[in-house]
């Protein structure tokens, strides 16, 4: 696997971590019969999750390319 192959996986990976957590958590708090969109309503409006993400992509992306 080169360098923009595990970059991708590396990207994908974060993503759907982001979207599985945000959805376990928000059905946690509000309950699973709530709206789909809302925990992306709020992980929208929490600038901290997106330092976050940031933060997550960019240690994937410098893995991949420093390996």
């Amino acid at each position: 696997m080169d360098a923009s192959d595990s970059a991708l996986l590396g990207v994908a990976g974060v993503v759907a971590a982001t979207v599985v957590v945000a959805v376990l958590v928000a059905g946690a708090l509000f309950g699973f019969d709530e709206s789909v969109a809302r925990p992306f309503a709020l992980l929208a409006a929490e600038p901290f999750a997106w330092i976050v993400v940031v933060a997550l992509v960019v240690a994937v992306l410098g893995h991949s390319y420093l390996e």
